[in-house]
């Protein structure tokens, strides 16, 4: 956690509000909201205090900042383990960084530094160094490394700079600018994100810009992207969706039959559904969208919608299959095993699927049991359709 004291850079000094960072998103514009800051890229925040207990990045005090780029940077280091919060901050403060911008590239290049706190172990020290430098190093070659005196050939060099919290060592790699100042760099804070999109502004000849979108999300987190990347709306963008857990069926419809860079939203709207669908729900749901056959990216958000009005079944095939699970499987009656070759599974099943206007499909058994009235105006269209494919097969 990154907590700090912030005012509009113009407001009185008794205008604070305290923020830990990485925020809540809603929480982060409500706390923007009562400074008088909308969504933008401007530096329009004036930190006046650093609040962490271990007094790290105290050197920000007083500098101007965005807030989305502290959030930014504060998602980066909420990854850390302590050596590398550690190695961070002392690199920070040996580099004598007050930019954000400069902060969040350090973060991707922590393999730069080596941070020497404990001097008793030659041995663990040329490991880390070696660990930092290379950042991996084959199992077989870590037994036959002589660690020792590497740590030895790093202490006997003039090259340490003592910090406040121990000596840090460069390790001979060159730092990469990973972060321009105005788009953010790809990172998956989230390990669930259930969907990820890629925002491309520009051409070769001015320069192309990307802006990630990790769905789902807040939409001021869609219209903040957008903005940095200089754009009133996404819709210029060239875009590229990464989901594995889509159907080809869905996966199509946003990214060839329709521009989605036009749907985000519905976009966001069907991520947020994934997010709640466990794997057995996901085929269910995709076993629907086989069925029904949704023409547009807001046909497929209204059955995510209304996922759980359908009854979905797998590996059922027949009626008497259907009429077998509802009496025997399903938990709805107490069944007695010696009445089974005196009941007629076959008459029951019809008689529930005509009921229920449920059909087969290669996946199993599914009826709509619901009323809404989006959805049942996709089933007749779908009832339509194949009416009509009926008639033309005659």
């Amino acid at each position: 956690m990154l907590k700090l004291q912030l005012r509009r850079h113009d407001a009185p000094s008794y205008r604070t509000v305290a923020i830990e960072f990485p925020a809540p998103e809603p929480d982060l514009q409500e706390k923007m909201k009562e400074l008088g800051i909308g969504i933008t890229t401007e530096k329009l925040c004036l930190i006046d205090a650093v609040q962490n207990d271990h007094g790290g990045l105290q050197a920000l005090a007083g500098t101007l900042v965005n807030a989305d780029e502290i959030q930014y940077l504060a998602k980066r280091m909420d990854s850390f383990d302590k050596n590398e919060l550690n190695t961070f901050y002392a690199a920070a403060e040996h580099e004598k960084l007050t930019e954000v911008k400069d902060l969040i590239n350090l973060t991707f290049n922590l393999h730069c530094y080596a941070l020497v706190s404990d001097f008793s172990d030659l041995s663990a020290i040329g490991q880390k160094y070696e660990l930092c430098r290379r950042m991996a190093i084959p199992s077989d070659e870590m037994k036959n490394t002589d660690f020792a005196a590497i740590g030895r050939r790093v202490l006997g060099s003039s090259q340490g700079n003592v910090t406040s919290y121990g000596v840090i060592y460069p390790t001979g790699n060159s730092p990469e600018q990973v972060y321009n100042g105005e788009q953010f760099p790809e990172y998956h804070w989230r390990a669930d994100d259930a969907a990820t999109v890629t925002l491309e502004s520009g051409d070769y000849h001015s320069g192309i810009n990307y802006e990630y979108l990790y769905l789902p999300c807040w939409e001021a987190e869609i219209e903040k992207a957008v903005n940095r990347l200089g754009l009133q709306s996404p819709h210029p963008c060239a875009t590229h969706l990464d989901c594995e857990s889509m159907s080809e069926q869905v996966y199509r419809l946003f990214t060839e039959e329709y521009p989605l860079s036009e749907h985000l939203y519905t976009l966001n709207s069907l991520a947020r559904s994934y997010m709640g669908f466990d794997k057995q729900a996901r085929d269910d749901f995709h076993a629907i969208i086989e069925m029904v056959q949704p023409k547009t990216p807001q046909d497929v958000a209204v059955l995510a919608d209304n996922f759980y009005e359908f009854t979905v079944i797998s590996g059922l095939k027949t009626p008497t299959d259907y009429g077998r699970h509802m009496i025997i499987d399903s938990g709805h009656y107490d069944f007695d095993e010696n009445l089974e070759e005196y009941i007629d599974f076959k008459g029951y099943g019809e008689h529930r699927i005509q009921s229920e206007n449920g059909s087969f499909t290669d996946y199993g058994y599914i009826a709509y049991r619901g009323c809404t009235p989006a959805v049942e105006e996709l089933l007749r269209q779908k009832d339509s359709q194949s009416m009509e494919m009926g008639g033309m097969q005659l």
